[in-house]
């Protein structure tokens, strides 16, 4: 079983892929304030509002009213990590969307030269079919000349 350890090599590459782009991502939001403010800490804080809801939701406990937003360090590197993993999976699925559109782009063309090849063969029957008819007919007229001839064929 070959795939498994190929899946773990592949998660250890995204891996390794997303940490240069997270730092990145780290050093913008660190140095320019409207990247930090609208780009990066949006999403930290709207998921650390999902997952403080949701743990509170899975102890059993009463919904909070008012969620203690994250603090610029925390937002920074959450939302740098969201965002990172976010281009590392949209990147991926436009290699799978391209990969599936290939596959079908050369089962088309795989399909469309076994029509043309089927069409290729049933004309080629059919000009078969039409000489066999020609020779059926040439062999009826030459019986009828031998007849005329007082000839008897071969095969009567």
């Amino acid at each position: 079983m070959v795939y498994f350890p190929l899946a773990k090599l592949g998660f250890l590459l995204v891996k390794q892929i997303t940490k240069p782009v997270t730092r990145l991502l780290k050093q913008k939001a660190t140095s320019n304030k409207i990247f930090r403010n609208y780009v990066v800490a949006p999403p930290a804080q709207f998921f650390h509002w999902i997952g403080v809801r949701s743990k509170m939701r899975m102890l059993g406990l009463n919904q909070p009213k008012y969620v203690p937003p994250l603090n610029q360090a925390m937002a920074i590197e959450t939302g740098s990590n969201l965002l990172s993993e976010l281009i590392v999976v949209s990147i991926g699925v436009s290699l799978i969307i391209l990969e599936f559109s290939r596959q079908a782009r050369n089962d088309k063309l795989k399909h469309d030269k076994h029509k043309e090849q089927r069409q290729k063969l049933f004309s080629d029957l059919e000009a078969l079919n039409d000489r066999v008819n020609e020779q059926v007919h040439e062999i009826q007229n030459l019986k009828v000349k031998l007849s005329q001839l007082n000839i008897r064929p071969v095969d009567e």
